[in-house]
């Protein structure tokens, strides 16, 4: 028998497709390794000889139950583990070509056809029956009851032993051509788990939601071991927060606290810490709560983002900032107010400040005033928060630093300003840009901004050097638009006019100077290798930003990347969505997959979706069809929908760009859900199965408080995917193509545009800086392989201007890598490397990735 598997083999299996099994006592015969390849190949995968031979040692029953949990872990990350039935069950073919006819149809059906009369469409008799809960009465000859998942008239799920249905056909995995992933065994899974910690530990932006999910699981399994793994300095403030949480939240107070005192030296991250073992997000962005209200308890609406209505109940939204704070016992509050305690008085009054409102709520379970005599000064900052002491009395007066920070702009006092920025290094490389606009031509405050810069370079963050290093080359000149990114769970891009002044060319320059000596300096402590290995298509993914937004997916693939689309295949999106088991408010769900067709100059031309269920060529061909509107999803089988693309058919019709959108046309919440995905398959043959997980090529969660999703945009002129990401606030306003065609014709050109400009980091850049501070020779990769080697003596900037010149006459060509360890950034996995190599890979190969694209930030 096999050993149980914990969620840390799970994550093992998802994050580096390496397996830890011991080896048994059995030798399987051959014929039952066989099927389990076969299985396994269903997935996408196939064995490693090594691992192979290890599963050859269990008996059947292991065997069975390696194969089973495998399967789950694996089917889960693209989608294969649900359920896909469509409104027509024989999609893409029998899918009516004229939706109004059958609108037509459905609603005389709704209205006038009764039971037990002849059919109003046909007139034939004894063909109709009456479907169960939705009481409609459909015809057999009229509506297809074998082609047909849902009542043809309401489009929801009925009882399907009704005889009007025919029973499922059971589908075939289609002729496809696919390259399969290769699974390995390992056998150092503490080794492992060490390495990941430590990972992650280190990282210098937040973790995605992913990343943070497997971290607090790592946690909880391994407890205090964890504590000889840590480095001594956790740069993300969050993550310390998710750590020593999670600790406490099955360890003793008192050991966890004696660890955590080291890391933490600031009121945020004491507040941080309580939210972390609360069981909530350390972000502290608050969360949107939900609350059923009937429709005759109200006097009025709020604006419609607000309000998810179905029937007489209506679901309203309040954004909170609080938290059900666990138990806090004693020793523990004692603990935290000691942590509050040693902090000087002005950094801690102000900190708490930032973050008031929690703090006056988490003040009612810590009890200050309990402890005034041995902690005073956390006395007077609750006095000052809460705006009144304990005795009633008012609270005493504060001024922060930011409010004398924004006084020294409001009067455009620029060396009182970088007086002030020089104190916090971080907030000097944020407001680098503002304070430059502030100087506006004068000499002496720029040159003492330029001064504080050069001085405080090396104390910023690695993710901030990377974004000014890309943002300030293009504010040489002026720009048209501004786009935002403002903190919370989801990412709602903001655009706005850029009314901002072009900076001067000689100040960026020296600037960009100081950033990259900064990152080249940083990375060359980092562990060096004779031989660097570079894919030139990661130019086209983007350095991972704003992590916390990012969709839970199988592919983390950054927002403003783009990937060439497969020629010679076709495209099929799919949606996949379930009602929560308790149903209330959202026992009935419509949730809606189209895409939109738009011209070279963003001018809508045709859609698929409910509304257009085939949209057909100029010669009559099919560019795209739907597999039809299904509008509930009963747990716990969900509903899906399908959308099959002909790029090259779309693009011979005059479409530049096709718009993929998820829509809930009833304003719900997709985090109201049980559970929501989507995804992208790249296909050769549309027959078959409907899901088939060898060929998905993106699978993302939706998530947050809204319902309109635009996630990625075909540009068939380029034949590339940009991966867009983004949600629109809106709600009612945008439930379809046509009412949000106004918001993709503004916020679709607008992010391309903004993610071409150059403004962020690319994969293969930040790779060259590495590779410039850490190897001897670089490889290019890209229709062949050629090598640039550094010569002796030469510095890491020198060998750098030469790696981004890449002269024809320095380079030679690579028919073989070497043997040794190398190190390789690559966009696929699809090359073997030598063992103990170091390899970053968006998508899963041949060679498992041993580190994410955030650990080459860290």
């Amino acid at each position: 028998m096999l050993p149980d598997f914990s969620a840390t083999h799970a994550i093992l299996l998802r994050r580096r497709l390496t397996l830890f099994i011991p080896a048994g006592a059995g030798q399987l015969p051959d014929t039952l390794l066989q099927a389990f390849d076969l299985n396994l190949a269903e997935l996408g995968y196939v064995a490693s000889q090594r691992l192979r031979a290890r599963l050859g040692t269990l008996d059947a029953q292991g065997l069975t139950d390696a194969q089973a949990w495998m399967w789950d872990i694996l089917a889960t990350e693209v989608g294969g583990h649900r359920q896909h039935t469509p409104l027509f069950r024989r999609f893409p073919d029998d899918v009516p070509s004229d939706t109004g006819a059958l609108w037509v149809r459905k609603v005389l059906t709704h209205f006038m056809q009764a039971e037990g009369q002849p059919c109003l469409h046909c007139g034939q008799c004894n063909t109709t029956h009456v479907l169960k809960p939705c009481r409609h009465v459909v015809c057999d000859a009229c509506f297809d009851g074998s082609s047909y998942s849902a009542c043809p008239v309401c489009e929801h799920h009925v009882d399907r032993t009704s005889p009007f249905f025919t029973p499922d056909e059971a589908l075939p995995l289609p002729a496809e051509r696919v390259r399969l992933k290769l699974l390995d065994l390992a056998d150092d899974l503490d080794g492992a788990v060490r390495a990941l910690v430590l990972s992650m530990c280190e990282r210098k932006q937040v973790m995605s939601p992913v990343d943070t999910d497997d971290f607090k699981s790592l946690i909880s399994d391994y407890g205090l071991d964890v504590l000889a793994w840590i480095p001594g300095c956790i740069p993300v403030r969050e993550n310390i927060a998710l750590l020593f949480g999670t600790l406490l939240q099955g360890c003793a107070p008192g050991a966890v606290m004696a660890a955590a005192a080291a890391h933490i030296d600031t009121a945020t991250d004491v507040i941080r810490l309580i939210a972390a073992y609360s069981g909530v997000s350390p972000s502290l962005q608050g969360f949107i709560k939900y609350k059923s209200v009937a429709t005759e308890q109200l006097s009025g609406f709020k604006r419609f983002a607000e309000v998810a209505t179905w029937g007489t109940t209506i679901m309203l939204q309040t954004h909170v900032k609080r938290f059900k704070v666990a138990k806090l016992g004693r020793p523990l509050r004692r603990e935290l107010l000691g942590l509050l305690e040693r902090l000087p008085l002005n950094s801690l009054v102000e900190d708490m400040l930032r973050h008031q409102s929690y703090w006056v709520w988490v003040g009612q379970f810590l009890h200050p005033h309990e402890y005034q005599q041995r902690y005073p000064q956390v006395a007077f900052a609750f006095s000052v928060i809460r705006k009144k002491g304990a005795d009633g009395t008012p609270g005493p007066a504060f001024e922060t630093y930011y409010t004398r920070l924004e006084k020294a702009v409001m009067r455009k006092d620029a060396i009182g300003m970088v007086d002030l920025l020089r104190q916090r290094p971080g907030e000097l490389a944020r407001r680098f840009d503002h304070a430059l606009r502030v100087a506006d031509g004068d000499s002496a405050a720029t040159e003492q901004l330029l001064a504080a810069f050069e001085r405080c370079v090396a104390q910023f963050s690695t993710p901030v050097l990377l974004t000014l290093r890309a943002l300030l080359p293009t504010r040489a000149r002026a720009g048209a638009t501004r786009m935002f990114w403002p903190a919370g769970t989801v990412a709602t891009g903001i655009m706005a006019p850029d009314r901002r002044g072009a900076l001067p060319q000689p100040v960026i320059e020296q600037s960009l100077t100081l950033i990259e000596r900064a990152l080249l300096a940083r990375f060359s402590a980092k562990p060096h290798v004779s031989d660097f290995l570079i894919d030139r298509a990661l130019a086209d993914i983007i350095v991972p930003f704003n992590e916390r937004t990012a969709s839970r997916s199988a592919v983390q693939l950054p927002r403003g990347s783009t990937l060439a689309v497969p020629d010679g295949k076709k495209a099929r999106l799919f949606l996949h969505w379930c009602e929560p088991p308790e149903g209330g408010a959202y026992s009935n769900t419509d949730l809606d997959l189209a895409i939109g067709f738009y011209d070279e100059h963003w001018n809508l031309i045709g859609e698929c979706s409910y509304r257009d269920l085939t949209w057909l060529g100029r010669d009559g061909e099919t560019v795209a069809v739907s597999s039809g509107d299904l509008r509930d999803a009963p747990f716990p089988d969900g509903a899906t929908e399908f959308v099959d693309l002909d790029c090259a058919l779309a693009r011979s019709n005059g479409v530049r760009y096709a718009v993929m959108e998820i829509n809930s046309f009833c304003g719900m919440p997709f985090e109201a859900l049980e559970h929501a995905f989507a995804g992208l398959m790249f296909r050769d043959d549309m027959q078959g199965a409907h899901m088939d997980p060898r060929t998905v090529a993106l699978r993302f969660n939706l998530q947050g408080e809204h319902g309109t999703f635009m996630p990625l945009v075909f540009d068939l002129q380029q034949n590339r995917l940009h991966w867009l990401e983004v949600y629109a606030e809106d709600g009612f306003d945008y439930n379809n193509v046509e009412t949000a065609n106004t918001a993709v014709r503004v916020i679709c050109p607008a992010m391309i545009a903004y993610f071409a400009s150059g403004v962020r980091t690319n994969m293969a850049e930040l790779a060259l800086l590495h590779a410039a501070a850490r190897a001897q020779r670089v490889i290019l990769r890209g229709d062949g392989m050629q090598a640039m080697a550094r010569r002796d003596g030469e510095d890491d900037a020198s060998f750098l201007a030469r790696l981004r010149a890449w002269n024809a006459n320095e380079v030679d060509a690579v028919t073989s890598l070497p043997q040794q360890p190398l190190f390789a950034a690559l966009l696929d996995a699809d090359i073997t490397l030598p063992e103990n190599s170091v390899v970053y890979a968006l998508r899963p190969g041949v060679t498992a990735t041993t580190i994410a694209a955030s650990d080459l930030i860290s």
